[in-house]
């Protein structure tokens, strides 16, 4: 009796202990994350960007009704949400309710819309450095003012024509970038406090005051945004010689021609590229980039001055000088260069650490104005690259610094020898061992079974 109380009272101790561990996890969640790397929790970058993004956060995410996607997206977002609670999101089905996605301007693939304040960021992919990258740039606590050299013909940030930037313009906004155009006839002299300058593609020579009004300005540590769909030297330049000479670079005559892309676009003198030189601007890109009509530049390698290319060309590109009719070719003997091409470049310089307004001059020079037009912006990752060149150019790289922590496992280098023992012994050793270890289990299996029938003889020997 005794022992049929005691088994009584221990299962309903194991019961009562199970209904305390079912409470204790209802009420109170705990994860710990023991992977080298921390692959399942945010990465410290993320956790200071959220630190600095100060206001509330709304996501819309314009997206099918997919159960798996959306438990993808979720379980992202809970993360941010542990260590930011005024992050909600709602989902918007453009397949059912498509009047509110065409309101959103939501893009056709579907993509999160992320509302902070005036701000807006957009995304095509999800992933913690693409919304990490996000929310740093939401996070910006400072206005940048950008000025625009006009009255030459350049690209405008405020007309809505075909070739100009007013859609980049707008998203800029978004990102803290207040863009304005300034003429150096009637406004001389550019304010040194100017974010970045930009001289985009003029058609016009410019007059000498003004080409001195913009090295006064670089020469002061200001930062400049170049597209140039011209010469930069010669009777077919705008009269900036100078300023490229300072930077050391040269136009190549003719466009770039890439056979590779005509695979893709029905133009022979656009360039897509899909595979960009590793550079803070270009890391967060996941699509190719569309250039129309691109010059190549050739670059000089100056002292105090680091120089990276940011648009280059594949080896099936080369520069055509010619008219583009018929079957177009590369055709040395007459100048043409060939790819690799540079299309467009950085060139960082470090000022003096008490240099104001900044302690680094940067420029970025484009063989291309296309790229940012009104009509072209929407094509593959044009409108992404030509944001994160802004705020690269203005100083805000830390927009797009996100860097996920790696395993130290995470990649195995072996060499010959290891890569031949390896071999040998996956190929050759674990199969001999298996057919030795067959062998032998045959061999004893027949050596007992004849000890049986031998054991069974003696036992029986009138069998």
């Amino acid at each position: 009796m005794r022992s049929t109380t005691t088994h009584k009272l221990i299962a309903l101790m194991l019961v009562a202990l199970t209904l305390a561990v079912i409470w204790l996890g209802e009420r109170y969640n705990l994860n710990r994350d023991v992977t080298a790397n921390r692959r399942h929790s945010l990465t410290t970058a993320s956790h200071e960007v959220l630190n600095a993004l100060t206001a509330p956060v709304e996501i819309i995410a314009v997206v099918g009704n997919d159960p798996v996607q959306h438990k993808g997206i979720d379980a992202l977002l809970e993360r941010y949400r542990e260590l930011k609670p005024d992050i909600t999101w709602r989902y918007l089905n453009p397949e059912t309710d498509p009047g509110a996605a065409r309101a959103l301007e939501a893009a056709p693939g579907g993509e999160l819309i992320i509302r902070s304040g005036s701000r807006e960021q957009r995304l095509s992919s999800l992933s913690e450095r693409s919304l990490t990258d996000a929310f740093a740039r939401l996070a910006l606590d400072a206005e940048h003012r950008v000025a625009f050299i006009t009255g030459h013909g350049e690209r405008s940030p405020l007309s809505p024509g075909n070739h100009d930037w007013q859609l980049l313009a707008e998203n800029l906004a978004r990102l803290g970038l207040q863009l304005d155009e300034q003429s150096l006839v009637s406004e001389p002299e550019l304010d040194p406090s100017l974010a970045l300058v930009v001289i985009a593609a003029p058609e016009g020579r410019y007059l000498p005051g003004e080409v001195q009004s913009i090295e006064s300005y670089l020469n002061a540590g200001g930062n400049l945004l170049w597209l140039t769909e011209r010469a930069t030297h010669g009777d077919d330049s705008a009269g900036l010689e100078r300023i490229a000479d300072n930077l050391g670079i040269d136009t190549l005559a003719g466009i770039i021609i890439d056979a590779a892309s005509q695979n893709l676009v029905d133009s022979p003198d656009f360039v897509v590229l899909d595979r960009l030189p590793a550079h803070p601007v270009n890391r967060s890109l996941a699509s190719p980039v569309l250039l129309p009509q691109a010059r190549a530049f050739e670059v000089t390698p100056l002292a105090g001055q680091d120089e990276l290319p940011l648009l280059q060309t594949p080896a099936t590109s080369w520069t055509e000088t010619g008219p583009l009719e018929g079957a177009v070719t590369h055709e040395a003997e007459l100048g043409e260069v060939a790819g690799p091409l540079i299309a467009g470049l950085t060139i960082e310089r470090e000022l003096p650490a008490d240099s104001e307004p900044r302690p680094t001059q940067r420029f970025a020079v484009i063989g291309d104005a296309d790229f940012a037009a009104n009509m072209f912006l929407g094509n593959g990752d044009n409108r992404a690259f030509a944001e994160n060149l802004f705020l690269w150019l203005v100083g805000s790289a830390e927009a797009m610094s996100f860097r996920p922590d790696t395993a130290p496992d995470a990649s195995l280098s072996l060499d010959t020898r290891h890569i031949l023992i390896l071999s040998a012994t996956a190929l050759a050793g674990i199969p001999l061992v298996l057919l030795a270890g067959g062998l032998v289990y045959i061999g004893w299996r027949r050596r007992s079974g004849r000890v049986h029938e031998e054991v069974a003889d003696e036992v029986d020997p009138g069998s």
